[in-house]
């Protein structure tokens, strides 16, 4: 376990263009007791700052520019790690919670809102929670002991399959509330290292560049559900995610032909789900890819949508079959006029290309009841149905599906 600087020995970035509100917020820091506070009056002095010296957490005020936010968060998330964010404004909580869902897109695991003008009081509770998340992000990071040995277990179980498996998590149509898709999502516990995050080892095998191996399991596990489900005439697709450079392998199209046809399945069973978690290196190839793909009978979902800054352009250029929204859009649509507004416009985009358009994240009967309003086609997430292990996704088609 990493060893945890004192909480006043944390080192604080206060980014604000204002000299009152500045000097305001370094004197309220300096009577709570932290010492280590850095002052920046605009952006650029902000980045070296963390450049030189990496800082606990952020204190930024957006009037200092949407483009110099925007340049921090880059920065920090070149470092690898973006610290707990606060944001500060007096222009309005539209503006910050804009803000507040860039800085949760860049990584940071806490980020909070707060109106101006601050008091000492919300101040210190606002530096509570940023402390608390941030000590539970490094007691829960592995040391780099720890993660070499992640590593090396990763690349022997990648190799003999030895510890992973799937859950699914079924998508119901909204019209009619039968299961028509599943999303597979990969696990892996080690005899020792325990049950292992799959963000901790999907980073790792994405480190490792054995992320078309561990695309390669997944399919196999997939098919293993399929195969019992097809033979009782089910045909529930199943989605498994791949990044843009396993796409771009030549030799993935040929390979997944091969594992269904082994399997006695047909291609339209196995559905490729494309993640934005890495920039697209060359969009004729991935084009190219994923052409090949739909020729040969898979079909092809976009994940994520709305999350990236490459998804309509995505969406507009490949051959793409579905549109999944982004969960965070999900979420706040009921309260955010902005998310709701990009729910709509995202399934009528869908219905005007004739693609599926399926919701991610839905964990509440208002997200289910809203989505029907909308015009959205499926959905997925804990309101419909936890992630199930194979047997009881296989028990779920049955009493669910036509």
């Amino acid at each position: 376990m990493p060893r945890l600087r004192p909480r006043f020995a944390r080192r604080i970035l206060v980014l604000n263009d204002h000299p009152v509100e500045l000097a305001l917020f370094q004197n309220m820091l300096a009577a709570m007791g932290y010492r280590r506070v850095t002052a920046a009056s605009d952006a650029a002095a902000a980045v070296a700052a963390v450049a030189r010296q990496p800082h606990d957490v952020v204190i930024s005020d957006i009037a200092t520019g949407i483009a110099g936010s925007a340049s921090l968060l880059t920065e920090l998330r070149g470092m690898g790690r973006v610290p707990p964010v606060i944001w500060t404004s007096g222009l309005g909580e539209e503006l910050l919670q804009s803000h507040v869902r860039l800085a949760l897109e860049a990584g940071s695991a806490s980020v909070q809102a707060l109106p101006m003008p601050v008091s000492a009081a919300v101040l210190q509770a606002a530096m509570e929670t940023a402390l608390e998340s941030l000590a539970a992000s490094q007691e829960a990071a592995p040391a780099p002991l720890q993660r070499r040995a992640m590593e090396t277990a990763l690349r022997r179980a990648l190799q003999t399959g030895a510890g992973f498996s799937v859950v699914l998590q079924p998508q119901v149509d909204l019209r009619t509330g039968r299961v028509v898709a599943a999303e597979a999502l990969s696990r892996w516990r080690h005899r020792t290292l325990g049950e292992v995050p799959p963000a901790d080892f999907v980073a790792a095998a994405h480190r490792l560049g054995l992320d078309g191996r561990l695309f390669e399991r997944v399919v196999d596990a997939a098919a293993g559900v399929l195969v019992p489900l097809h033979a009782e005439g089910l045909a529930v697709p199943v989605a498994v995610n791949a990044s843009a450079s396993t796409l771009c392998d030549p030799a993935l199209p040929a390979m997944l032909e091969r594992r269904m046809a082994r399997a006695g399945l047909p291609a339209r069973l196995i559905k490729i789900e494309l993640t934005e978690d890495e920039p697209v290196g060359d969009w004729v190839v991935l084009s190219s890819a994923l052409n090949l793909l739909r020729v040969r009978g898979f079909e092809l979902a976009m994940d994520d949508f709305g999350a990236g800054i490459a998804s309509m352009r995505l969406f507009s250029a490949m051959p793409f079959t579905e549109l999944k929204i982004d969960r965070e859009f999900i979420v706040h649509m009921h309260r955010d006029a902005a998310s709701r507004a990009v729910v709509a416009a995202a399934i009528d985009m869908g219905r005007s290309l004739g693609r599926r358009v399926v919701a991610e994240g839905v964990e509440q009967e208002r997200d289910l009841a809203l989505l029907r309003e909308l015009g959205c086609d499926a959905a997925q997430g804990y309101a419909i149905a936890r992630p199930l292990a194979p047997r009881d996704f296989v028990d779920f088609c049955r009493a669910y599906s036509p």
